[in-house]
């Protein structure tokens, strides 16, 4: 589900402060955010309801991201990333070569295109009409976010290997370069996540107000969460994933190599890969998501913000695991009945049991406020 919307503007840090205000109300958000042209105009529309429902010190918060230059540099990426495939489409023989390099350049620059998409999210938001910034440079990015990056190529890297020795009969070697793969994503996207999100609290800034280096997780906690996720995500990989498959193929008949290479010059052969593979690869990633990575978000939200602080305001999370692990496994259970229709519904309830959960402790006089704003002290 979606993390703590609050988070993804990066409020700064603080501490011994005499005042005390949470976070107001986050009302329902109706409808989805649909693949297509549409999305910025669906996203912006979503992220101005949401942030305008989140009120911290009595003033909300704002977006003001411009749709249609989000769609135009949209638009501007596909045509020149699909005139590059067209363009290593005409090496022929050498075209897989080509493909590789640019998946491996672009997954390079991961930690680049991070920071440029964390950078235009602050840059949009505001909060008392201030708009906040990120205090930070791209070399600071790749620095916090290399170690996952590298780990992230090298599992596609291996996922590529496997397929390869799979198509030439070598299950064994298939086997051992797949399972690693799957090992390495499990564990390296937790950790890009983590690295993510600390780099997002350690440079954003709003105003004056920057974040005063308190110790939030130290590289080894970093790894030591990401492990624990990764374990799950592979638990529920090695438990749904593969035997739903193995069941789906030993219904059908079917030899996965076989389809592999019937599917590339056979359409309906394709179909019937997809029909095979699909439905498991679905509802094991929505297993997942419904427990490893809401367990990541809310620990990372519990200990980021709450060695989040500037001497005029800090913030305090209290995530209640239990609560948010129940509410995560029931709303994707509903996702996949519903086929996706119910995510919606289900990314506000999670959003709402986040945002309940932060308390936001301020000095008024340091910020210009009233002293009324010591009056806001309410859940939503």
């Amino acid at each position: 589900m979606n993390d703590l919307a609050v988070g993804e503007s990066g409020l700064l840090h603080g501490r011994n402060f005499p005042s005390k205000t949470s976070t107001s109300h986050c009302a329902g958000f109706s409808g989805g955010l649909p693949l297509g042209l549409s999305f910025p105009w669906a996203l912006t529309s979503k992220l101005r309801y949401l942030y305008g429902h989140i009120q911290v010190a009595g003033h909300a918060l704002g977006y003001h991201a411009n749709p249609v230059q989000m769609f135009l540099g949209n638009l501007v990426g596909m045509v020149v990333l699909n005139a590059l495939y067209y363009g290593i489409a005409q090496l022929g023989a050498y075209a897989w070569i080509g493909v590789a390099t640019l998946q491996l350049l672009m997954a390079a620059a991961l930690p680049f295109m991070l920071h440029g998409f964390l950078s235009f999210q602050l840059m949009h938001t505001s909060w008392r009409g201030q708009r906040l910034h990120l205090d930070a440079r791209p070399r600071d990015a790749w620095r916090a976010m290399a170690v996952p990056t590298l780990i992230y190529i090298a599992s596609g890297a291996l996922a590529v290997w496997a397929f390869l020795m799979l198509r030439a009969d070598q299950r064994d070697a298939a086997w051992l370069y797949g399972g690693l793969s799957v090992t390495g994503f499990c564990v390296g996207l937790p950790l890009l996540y983590v690295q993510f999100k600390r780099y997002q609290h350690r440079h954003a800034g709003w105003g004056s107000v920057r974040n005063q280096r308190e110790p939030d997780l130290s590289h080894g906690q970093s790894v030591g969460l990401s492990l624990k996720v990764g374990l799950l995500a592979g638990l529920a990989c090695v438990l749904l994933v593969l035997p739903l498959s193995w069941i789906l193929l030993d219904w059908t008949g079917w030899e996965v190599r076989a389809l592999l290479a019937s599917a590339e010059t056979d359409s309906a052969a394709s179909w019937s890969t997809a029909l095979v593979l699909l439905p498991g690869l679905f509802m094991g990633l929505a297993w997942m998501m419904a427990l490893p990575y809401p367990y990541l978000g809310a620990s990372l939200q519990n200990r980021l913000w709450s060695s989040t602080a500037h001497e005029a305001l800090r913030f305090e999370s209290q995530v209640p695991m239990s609560a948010l692990l129940r509410l995560s496994a029931r709303n994707w259970l509903w996702v996949v009945l519903t086929l996706g229709w119910y995510y919606p519904v289900a990314a506000m309830a999670e959003a709402r049991l986040r945002l309940q959960s932060v308390v936001v402790w301020v000095r008024p006089d340091l910020l210009g406020l009233p002293e009324e704003a010591l009056d806001l002290n309410q859940r939503p």
